[in-house]
């Protein structure tokens, strides 16, 4: 069976956990298991190095990405599988003055939904969506 788009508490869960483990990386520098929870596509194409490279803003200004576990986020798009199944969450956990926005697609492989791309920055809570 074709995968379904998870329940709120599923949803919530997924990019918790994604933002755990970034901020986890982003505080010790190892980017290793950010990578591992990747498809095999974002693996190959996001070494350890390179996702460093990607992230090293919010590490240089020492972004508290674990803060967003605290509040249930908001979503921009509601929550869907395009037309390859792939599962796109966009939005942000919403904190004043500052936000932290998130466009985050998951693949489902083996039966478990992994980062097939992602993007986290953080941003004015008032910038355009």
């Amino acid at each position: 069976a074709a995968p379904a788009v998870p329940d709120e508490s599923g949803l919530a869960r997924l990019v918790w956990s994604t933002m755990v483990t970034l901020d986890n990386a982003n505080r010790t520098g190892n980017y290793d298991v950010l990578q591992q929870l990747g498809t095999p596509q974002f693996q190959k194409a996001n070494t350890p190095k390179a996702l460093a490279g990607i992230f090293a803003p919010l590490r240089n200004r020492r972004v508290d990405v674990s803060r967003a576990i605290l509040i249930t986020p908001t979503y921009y798009i509601e929550p869907a599988l395009d037309s390859v199944g792939d599962l796109r969450l966009r939005g942000a956990f919403e904190y004043r003055p500052s936000a932290i926005r998130f466009d985050v697609i998951y693949r489902n492989v083996g039966g478990g939904w992994r980062i097939h791309a992602m993007s986290v920055a953080q941003m004015d809570a008032d910038a355009p969506r």
